[in-house]
This record gives C-alpha cells, sequence and structure tokens, in this order.
C-alpha cells in the first residue's frame, strides 16, 4: 500500500524511506524508458515516438486519477487552474520530446549520464541568470561537470552525430522546471502535481501524434500499459520524495538510474558502454556531489 506521503509525522526513519522512494522512482522511470525504446526499435521511425507516448499517457493519466479517487486527494478545479502546474506540464513535454528522441538515437547509459548534468546546469542557470552567489568549489563543480559531458560525447569522433544535444536540451529544461516550481510542493499534494504533468504531457503527445498514426498490435499496447504503470509509479515516488526526506540525503540516488541504463541497455539493447562513457560519466557524478553537499553546507537544501 502507498503510503500517506502527505503525512510524514506518521513516518519514524523518513530519510530511509526518502531513499527507498528515489530508488523506486529511478528503477521505475528506467523500466518505462527501456519499454518505449522496444516499441520505437519495431519501427524505427521517430515519429513514431509522439503516438507511442500518447497511448502510454492516457494509460498513465487513468492510472493515477484512480488512485486519486481511492485517496480522494485531489482538488481538478484548482489543479487545472493552475498556471503553475500547467507550465510545469508544457516545461516536461518539450523535455520529454527531447529525452526521448536521445533515447531512441543514443545508448540508453549515455543519455542517462548526460541528463545527471541538470544539477550542475541548475547551480549555472541560479549564478548566470539568477544572481545567486556561486564561490570556486561550486564553480569548479561546474567546470568539471562539463568537462566529463566532453568526455562522454567525444567531440572528437562524434560517433552518433550531433544528437547527443537532446538529452542536453531536455536536462537544461528540467532544470528550469526545477527553478519554476521549486515552491510548488508546498500549494499541491504529489497525486496532483504527477496527475496534471501526466495529463499535459499526454495532450502535448496527442497533438503531436495527428503528424502520422501507427497500428498498433495487442502485445505492443499490452507494453504500453504496463509502461504505463512504471511512469505513473515513478512520478508519485518522485515528488513523493521530495515531499518526505531532505533533498541533500535523497539527490545522490537519483543517479541510480545510470545502473539501470547500464543494465537495460547491455540485457535489452545489447548496448556496452565504452571507456570515456565510465570516465565522463564518473565526473558528471562527482560534480554533482560536490554542488550537493556544498549546497547542504550553504543550507541552500535543508
Amino acid at each position: 500500500m502507498l503510503l500517506d506521503i502527505e503525512d510524514s509525522r506518521l513516518i519514524k526513519n523518513k530519510e530511509i524511506v526518502g531513499i527507498i522512494y528515489m530508488l523506486i522512482a529511478q528503477f521505475s522511470f528506467s523500466t518505462n524508458d527501456a519499454l518505449v525504446k522496444i516499441i520505437y526499435q519495431t519501427y524505427n521511425e521517430i515519429f513514431v515516438l509522439n503516438q507511442v507516448i500518447f497511448i502510454r499517457g492516457i494509460f498513465a493519466v487513468l492510472f493515477i486519477a484512480l488512485i486519486l479517487f481511492i485517496k480522494q486527494k485531489v482538488n481538478f478545479i484548482k489543479i487545472f487552474k493552475s498556471k503553475e502546474l500547467v507550465t510545469r506540464g508544457l516545461l516536461e513535454s518539450f523535455a520529454c520530446l527531447f529525452f526521448f528522441i536521445g533515447i531512441a538515437t543514443l545508448p540508453f547509459a549515455k543519455v542517462y549520464i548526460l541528463l545527471s548534468l541538470a544539477p550542475i546546469i541548475l547551480t549555472f542557470i541560479g549564478a548566470v541568470f539568477l544572481n545567486e552567489k556561486v564561490r570556486f568549489v561550486r564553480w569548479a563543480a561546474i567546470i568539471l561537470g562539463f568537462a566529463g559531458v566532453t568526455v562522454v560525447v567525444n567531440p572528437g569522433k562524434l560517433e552518433y552525430g550531433f544528437n547527443f544535444i537532446f538529452p542536453l536540451l531536455c536536462a537544461v529544461l528540467l532544470s528550469i522546471r526545477d527553478v519554476y516550481t521549486k515552491n510548488m510542493k508546498q500549494k499541491f499534494h504529489s497525486l496532483e502535481i504527477a496527475f496534471i504533468t501526466c495529463f499535459v504531457v499526454t495532450v502535448f503527445f496527442g497533438i503531436l501524434s495527428f503528424y502520422q498514426f501507427y497500428s498498433f498490435n495487442l502485445n505492443q499496447i499490452l507494453i504500453l500499459m504496463i509502461s504505463a504503470i512504471f511512469l505513473s509509479i515513478g512520478y508519485i515516488f518522485a515528488v513523493a520524495t521530495i515531499q518526505i526526506a531532505l533533498v541533500s540525503t535523497t539527490s545522490t540516488f537519483r543517479y541510480s538510474v545510470i545502473i539501470w541504463g547500464i543494465v537495460y541497455g547491455y540485457l535489452i539493447f545489447n548496448e556496452i558502454p565504452k571507456l570515456n562513457t565510465f570516465i565522463g560519466g564518473l565526473m558528471i557524478i562527482i560534480s554533482g556531489l560536490i554542488i550537493i553537499l556544498r549546497e547542504k553546507h550553504l543550507g541552500k537544501i535543508d
């Protein structure tokens, strides 16, 4: 049974529960992504992703709506009137678009590693555009992170062309989303945020689906249904993690998604990460951890 994640007083070891929630979220997201890529490879056409994400989204919206109905934790008028939630959904939609183009055209693990640049970009945005004070340690971490991207991309070869840009654009949009909605968790229940985000993303890709129509067989529909369940679980637990535990404690475990990227890439898609991917990924992870620890020290995150 899903814990009532809003009432953290009922949970003694909130940090441990928060870490478990984060691990569940990252496993769920990566499993969903793997299932989407499986269907994509059947057609090997980028435009099929629009319909895949749309159909998956319908199932996910229904799944989350059912949970909301059971738990009676939703105010539909409130959430559909919220410009913040709709804007968050639009940012998530464009991020999702770039992310799945990356998933389709790049090795699984490489996408997750490049996406891990998000907290580094978040710090960079704060320093450059929000006039936040960023001193030597965090600037050094930012430089290390971007150096790690260079190692992963390996611009001397560009084995996958310029497709590496897509997960980087996704990371930028996710960072902007987080800056825009950083206080939202105090206004809305995590299930409400998950529902409206999933709803807006589904409508977004439903519109894009009009460009070209694809027919799916029963097995593919079942895969999309399973994918939707994992997506919904990921959304719910990702938001719940922020609401129940300290960000400084749980953020580190976001990087567990890279492990699943390597595992799924190897077992399902026969992808073996090269040495530069491991080295660059390690640089990005270290950079992100330095920023997290530094911001905790400065009291910017709890």
